[in-house]
Protein backbone atom coordinates (compact mmCIF):
# COMPACT_ATOMS: atom_id res chain seq x y z
CA UNK A 1 0.00 0.00 0.00
CA UNK A 2 1.32 3.42 -0.97
CA UNK A 3 0.42 6.06 1.60
CA UNK A 4 3.15 8.71 1.38
CA UNK A 5 1.08 11.18 -0.64
CA UNK A 6 -2.34 12.79 -0.60
CA UNK A 7 -4.99 12.77 -3.31
CA UNK A 8 -5.53 10.33 -6.15
CA UNK A 9 -3.11 9.24 -8.86
CA UNK A 10 -4.45 7.28 -11.81
CA UNK A 11 -2.41 5.84 -14.66
CA UNK A 12 -4.36 4.54 -17.66
CA UNK A 13 -7.46 4.45 -15.47
CA UNK A 14 -5.78 2.44 -12.69
CA UNK A 15 -5.59 3.91 -9.21
CA UNK A 16 -2.00 3.76 -8.01
CA UNK A 17 -3.06 2.85 -4.48
CA UNK A 18 -5.21 -0.04 -5.70
CA UNK A 19 -2.74 -1.90 -7.93
CA UNK A 20 0.82 -0.60 -8.17
CA UNK A 21 2.04 -3.61 -10.16
CA UNK A 22 -0.70 -3.14 -12.75
CA UNK A 23 0.47 0.46 -13.20
CA UNK A 24 4.09 -0.65 -13.57
CA UNK A 25 3.07 -3.12 -16.28
CA UNK A 26 1.72 -0.18 -18.27
CA UNK A 27 4.98 1.77 -18.12
CA UNK A 28 8.32 1.39 -19.86
CA UNK A 29 11.28 3.38 -18.56
CA UNK A 30 14.66 4.10 -20.12
CA UNK A 31 16.78 6.13 -17.66
CA UNK A 32 19.68 8.37 -18.60
CA UNK A 33 22.02 6.42 -16.34
CA UNK A 34 21.40 2.82 -15.42
CA UNK A 35 23.43 0.08 -13.85
CA UNK A 36 22.94 -2.89 -16.13
CA UNK A 37 23.84 -6.32 -14.82
CA UNK A 38 26.75 -6.29 -17.23
CA UNK A 39 28.06 -9.69 -16.17
CA UNK A 40 24.97 -11.00 -17.97
CA UNK A 41 24.50 -11.35 -21.70
CA UNK A 42 21.76 -9.40 -23.53
CA UNK A 43 19.72 -12.60 -23.77
CA UNK A 44 20.02 -13.22 -20.02
CA UNK A 45 19.31 -9.62 -19.01
CA UNK A 46 16.32 -9.20 -21.32
CA UNK A 47 14.96 -12.59 -20.29
CA UNK A 48 15.11 -11.41 -16.68
CA UNK A 49 13.22 -8.24 -17.63
CA UNK A 50 10.60 -10.27 -19.48
CA UNK A 51 10.07 -12.47 -16.45
CA UNK A 52 9.60 -9.43 -14.22
CA UNK A 53 6.86 -8.28 -16.60
CA UNK A 54 5.44 -11.82 -16.72
CA UNK A 55 5.73 -12.20 -20.49
CA UNK A 56 5.18 -15.71 -21.86
CA UNK A 57 8.58 -17.29 -22.48
CA UNK A 58 8.06 -17.98 -26.19
CA UNK A 59 6.82 -14.43 -26.79
CA UNK A 60 9.73 -12.96 -24.86
CA UNK A 61 12.42 -14.94 -26.67
CA UNK A 62 10.97 -14.09 -30.07
CA UNK A 63 10.86 -10.38 -29.23
CA UNK A 64 14.35 -10.38 -27.74
CA UNK A 65 15.87 -11.93 -30.86
CA UNK A 66 13.99 -9.69 -33.29
CA UNK A 67 14.74 -6.50 -31.35
CA UNK A 68 18.43 -7.26 -30.97
CA UNK A 69 18.58 -8.01 -34.70
CA UNK A 70 16.86 -4.70 -35.49
CA UNK A 71 19.53 -2.82 -33.53
CA UNK A 72 22.44 -4.82 -34.90
CA UNK A 73 23.25 -6.77 -31.74
CA UNK A 74 22.27 -10.28 -32.80
CA UNK A 75 25.93 -11.37 -32.95
CA UNK A 76 26.41 -10.26 -29.33
CA UNK A 77 23.25 -11.87 -27.94
CA UNK A 78 25.26 -14.31 -25.80
CA UNK A 79 28.23 -12.04 -25.09
CA UNK A 80 28.72 -10.61 -21.61
CA UNK A 81 27.84 -6.92 -21.54
CA UNK A 82 30.89 -5.86 -19.51
CA UNK A 83 32.69 -5.80 -22.87
CA UNK A 84 30.05 -3.55 -24.50
CA UNK A 85 30.44 0.09 -25.47
CA UNK A 86 28.16 2.75 -24.00
CA UNK A 87 26.07 2.73 -27.18
CA UNK A 88 25.65 -1.04 -27.18
CA UNK A 89 24.51 -1.00 -23.55
CA UNK A 90 22.09 1.83 -24.39
CA UNK A 91 20.50 -0.28 -27.13
CA UNK A 92 19.92 -3.12 -24.67
CA UNK A 93 18.48 -0.64 -22.19
CA UNK A 94 16.06 0.75 -24.79
CA UNK A 95 14.91 -2.76 -25.66
CA UNK A 96 14.32 -3.52 -21.97
CA UNK A 97 12.09 -0.45 -21.72
CA UNK A 98 9.74 -1.44 -24.54
CA UNK A 99 10.02 -5.23 -24.46
CA UNK A 100 6.67 -5.64 -22.69
CA UNK A 101 4.92 -3.29 -25.16
CA UNK A 102 3.92 -0.65 -22.58
CA UNK A 103 1.25 1.98 -23.18
CA UNK A 104 3.33 4.70 -21.49
CA UNK A 105 7.05 5.10 -22.23
CA UNK A 106 9.40 7.39 -20.32
CA UNK A 107 12.65 8.15 -22.15
CA UNK A 108 15.35 10.11 -20.34
CA UNK A 109 18.15 11.05 -22.79
CA UNK A 110 17.63 7.78 -24.72
CA UNK A 111 20.07 8.72 -27.50
CA UNK A 112 23.06 8.97 -25.16
CA UNK A 113 26.05 7.12 -26.61
CA UNK A 114 24.30 6.00 -29.80
CA UNK A 115 25.92 6.26 -33.21
CA UNK A 116 24.34 8.41 -35.92
CA UNK A 117 22.50 5.55 -37.64
CA UNK A 118 21.10 4.23 -34.36
CA UNK A 119 19.89 7.74 -33.49
CA UNK A 120 17.88 7.78 -36.72
CA UNK A 121 16.42 4.36 -35.91
CA UNK A 122 15.34 5.41 -32.41
CA UNK A 123 13.81 8.66 -33.69
CA UNK A 124 11.80 6.64 -36.21
CA UNK A 125 10.86 4.16 -33.47
CA UNK A 126 9.53 6.98 -31.28
CA UNK A 127 7.38 8.28 -34.15
CA UNK A 128 5.99 4.81 -34.86
CA UNK A 129 5.21 4.14 -31.18
CA UNK A 130 3.42 7.49 -30.95
CA UNK A 131 1.41 6.69 -34.08
CA UNK A 132 0.21 3.52 -32.33
CA UNK A 133 -1.35 5.72 -29.65
CA UNK A 134 1.30 5.26 -26.99
CA UNK A 135 2.08 8.12 -24.63
CA UNK A 136 5.77 9.01 -24.68
CA UNK A 137 7.52 11.29 -22.21
CA UNK A 138 10.80 12.31 -23.82
CA UNK A 139 13.27 14.19 -21.61
CA UNK A 140 16.36 15.68 -23.24
CA UNK A 141 18.68 18.66 -23.43
CA UNK A 142 19.03 18.06 -27.19
CA UNK A 143 16.53 20.66 -28.32
CA UNK A 144 16.69 19.82 -32.02
CA UNK A 145 15.57 16.25 -31.29
CA UNK A 146 12.82 17.39 -28.91
CA UNK A 147 11.54 19.77 -31.57
CA UNK A 148 11.30 16.99 -34.16
CA UNK A 149 9.76 14.18 -32.11
CA UNK A 150 7.40 16.01 -29.73
CA UNK A 151 3.71 16.85 -30.12
CA UNK A 152 3.71 18.89 -26.89
CA UNK A 153 6.82 20.54 -25.47
CA UNK A 154 7.33 21.62 -21.86
CA UNK A 155 10.36 23.83 -21.20
CA UNK A 156 11.74 23.62 -17.66
CA UNK A 157 14.36 25.95 -16.24
CA UNK A 158 15.75 25.52 -12.73
CA UNK A 159 12.82 23.30 -11.80
CA UNK A 160 10.13 25.67 -13.05
CA UNK A 161 7.95 25.33 -16.16
CA UNK A 162 8.63 28.45 -18.22
CA UNK A 163 6.67 27.60 -21.38
CA UNK A 164 4.66 24.82 -22.98
CA UNK A 165 2.87 24.09 -26.22
CA UNK A 166 3.56 22.81 -29.70
CA UNK A 167 6.65 24.10 -31.48
CA UNK A 168 4.38 26.35 -33.54
CA UNK A 169 2.76 27.76 -30.39
CA UNK A 170 6.13 28.37 -28.77
CA UNK A 171 7.36 30.13 -31.89
CA UNK A 172 4.26 32.31 -31.90
CA UNK A 173 4.75 33.16 -28.21
CA UNK A 174 8.38 34.10 -28.83
CA UNK A 175 7.46 36.25 -31.81
CA UNK A 176 9.63 34.44 -34.34
CA UNK A 177 10.05 31.16 -36.20
CA UNK A 178 13.29 30.33 -34.47
CA UNK A 179 14.44 26.89 -33.37
CA UNK A 180 13.46 25.48 -29.98
CA UNK A 181 17.06 25.90 -28.88
CA UNK A 182 16.94 29.62 -29.59
CA UNK A 183 13.53 29.98 -27.97
CA UNK A 184 14.84 28.35 -24.79
CA UNK A 185 17.93 30.57 -24.84
CA UNK A 186 15.73 33.64 -25.33
CA UNK A 187 13.63 32.68 -22.28
CA UNK A 188 16.54 31.81 -19.99
CA UNK A 189 19.56 33.85 -21.11
CA UNK A 190 21.25 36.47 -18.96
CA UNK A 191 23.79 39.20 -19.65
CA UNK A 192 26.81 36.97 -19.06
CA UNK A 193 25.69 34.14 -21.35
CA UNK A 194 26.60 35.92 -24.58
CA UNK A 195 30.19 36.42 -23.40
CA UNK A 196 30.72 32.90 -22.05
CA UNK A 197 32.34 31.41 -25.17
CA UNK A 198 34.69 34.39 -25.53
CA UNK A 199 35.58 34.18 -21.85
CA UNK A 200 36.48 30.51 -22.25
CA UNK A 201 38.72 31.24 -25.24
CA UNK A 202 40.32 34.12 -23.35
CA UNK A 203 41.05 31.78 -20.45
CA UNK A 204 43.01 29.54 -22.84
CA UNK A 205 44.72 32.43 -24.62
CA UNK A 206 45.01 35.28 -22.11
Amino acid sequence: MIDDYEGTVEVAGINLRDDLLAVKRKIGYVPELAELYDVLTPREFLTLMSELYELPEATAQERILKMLQALGLEAQIDQRMDTFSKGMKQKVLIISGILHNPDIIILDEPLSGLDANSVLIIKDLISKLASEGKTIFYCSHMMDVVEKVSDLIVLIHQGTVIAQGTIQELQAQSGNNSSLENIFAQLTSNDTMGHAASDLIQAIHP
